[in-house]
C-alpha cells in the first residue's frame, strides 16, 4: 500500500468514522498530527495532497469547507475542516468565511502581549536576568 493510501485510510478510520459516529456536522484534521500518528517524517506535502484529493473527498462523501495555515498550504500546521456532503444542507452549520490571516500574521498581532506583565516585574531585561541567575542554582 502506498503512503497516500495509508494516509487516506488512517484519516478515514480515525477521523471520518469517528465524526460520523458522533453525528458531527464538521470535523478538523491537522496535517502534522496525521503525519505524526503514522510515524512519517518529511511527508507533509503528501499528507496535505491526500487530504484535499478528490479521491479522498469522494470516497468519504466529504466537502472541504476550509483550510487554515500558511499560504503554501503545505505545512504541519495546516488544519483542514471537512463536512459531510451527504448530510442535508439544512442540517449543516452555516458556512464560516475562510480566515485570510496566516499563523504568522496572527503571531505578529500578538507581539507585545506580555508588555504589561514585564512592566510589573521590572522590565523584560530584569526578568531575563533573574531567570539566568536561577539557572546557576
Amino acid at each position: 500500500m502506498g503512503a497516500s493510501q495509508r494516509i487516506r485510510e488512517h484519516v478515514q478510520d480515525h477521523y471520518v468514522a469517528v465524526a460520523r459516529k458522533n453525528r458531527q456536522a464538521q470535523f478538523q484534521v491537522r496535517a502534522g498530527t496525521v503525519e505524526k500518528e503514522l510515524g512519517m517524517t518529511n511527508r507533509t506535502p503528501q499528507v496535505c495532497n491526500a487530504l484535499r484529493s478528490n479521491k479522498f473527498l469522494d470516497a468519504n462523501h466529504l466537502r472541504l469547507v476550509r483550510q487554515d495555515g500558511p499560504p503554501s498550504g503545505m505545512s504541519t500546521s495546516v488544519v483542514f475542516t471537512f463536512e459531510f456532503s451527504d448530510v442535508p444542507a439544512e442540517a449543516r452549520p452555516p458556512e464560516t468565511p475562510p480566515t485570510t490571516k496566516s499563523v504568522y500574521q496572527k503571531l505578529r498581532e500578538m507581539r507585545g502581549i506580555a508588555r504589561e506583565i514585564y512592566a510589573q516585574l521590572g522590565g523584560a531585561d530584569k526578568v531575563l536576568e533573574d531567570e539566568r541567575r536561577g539557572f546557576d542554582r
